[in-house]
């Protein structure tokens, strides 16, 4: 079931016997399960259980067959039980059997980080229930979202801007929310980009991101003093290296697929990334040659090496690499 089905249907008071919320994006997951809770009680009288982990199916069964008393409806919670994964197959099995038994008055609300689409389980729910995927949303949907955010708070914020915000905050929608919370306190009618700069705190894939940017533009100062800030607010210098890796290959695969063709939408869905970190990393790219993006994952790889057989200091290590590639 679509998602907006999904909210059309909870605001008509038409409830499925179970739903399945699944995926990576755990404000959405949230946001669904409150959205079901709220239309199943709307008097907010609520009468529910709450299983946590791998509980049997038997319990589940039993709860759900047990009458509501002063409610319309009982609704039971099943969370991480891991019963759309593979390891449990009885009991998989017996909810499977048991989905098309459920008394009207009761609605079981699965949620659950990982699925087998290919499981019993979740073809019998796809059938008899509602599976809704809780995925992150792409680049283009988030960037909506978090105007439709700004404008709850009477604020104005320009597409270009919100994708600033994204980049600076991450993907993740609760995160998003928070800061945004913060914006909206600190900011006049309009977000600019230098109120986000000033008030968000920004994750340390975006602290990683702007280093490398000075590393390849040559404001060797610049990223030096990024990366003593993140020693001075106690990120471990193998966890920055392991980033910098990261970024240098995507810069790498970026030109890699735009010399063979590739448009940056198809970049970014072949290698699972955000368009505009494909963009950046175009951007960034310009100033090195294939060849030099291949040799700086080498020396990566090689200081990582040092660090971890004790020839060097993991800050030492890192630190004479940014130098050597911001020097290029």
């Amino acid at each position: 079931m679509e998602q907006k089905k999904l909210m059309d249907d909870l605001k008509s008071g038409i409830f499925q016997p179970a739903y399945l919320l699944h995926g990576e994006e755990r404000y959405l997951i949230s946001h669904y399960a409150k959205a079901i809770e709220d239309a199943v009680f709307p008097s907010k009288d609520t009468y529910k259980d709450v299983f946590d982990g791998s509980v049997p199916a038997h319990e589940i069964i039993m709860t759900a067959e047990t009458l509501p008393f002063f409610a319309d409806h009982r609704l039971v919670y099943v969370r991480d039980s891991k019963l759309f994964a593979t390891g449990r197959k009885d009991d998989a099995e017996a909810i499977a059997t048991y989905l098309s038994k459920i008394p009207q008055k009761t609605i079981i609300v699965f949620v659950e980080p990982e699925v087998d689409r290919r499981s019993k389980l979740f073809k019998q729910m796809a059938k008899d229930g509602c599976v809704i995927d809780c995925a992150p949303p792409t680049p283009q949907t988030l960037a909506t979202w978090v105007a439709k955010l700004a404008r709850k708070k009477n604020k104005a914020i320009t597409p270009a801007v919100a994708q600033h915000f994204i980049r600076i905050v991450g993907t993740d929608m609760l995160n998003l929310s928070n800061e945004m919370d913060k914006l909206a306190a600190y900011a006049q009618n309009e977000i600019t980009i230098q109120d986000i700069d000033t008030i968000c705190t920004p994750t340390l894939e975006s602290r990683i991101f702007e280093l490398v940017k000075s590393v390849c533009t040559g404001h060797i100062e610049d990223a030096l003093r990024r990366y003593r800030d993140m020693l001075i607010l106690k990120e471990s210098p193998i966890m920055i290296l392991t980033m910098i890796i990261r970024q240098f290959r995507i810069i790498l695969l970026s030109k890699c697929a735009k010399e063979n063709g590739m448009t940056i939408i198809q970049t970014a869905t072949e290698f699972g990334l955000r368009d505009f970190m494909v963009n950046e990393a175009l951007s960034q790219g310009r100033r090195f040659t294939t060849d030099a993006l291949i040799n700086a994952l080498d020396d990566c790889l090689d200081v990582d090496v040092k660090i971890k057989t004790g020839l060097v200091s993991p800050e030492l290590g890192v630190e004479m690499l940014i130098i050597k590639y911001g020097n290029l």
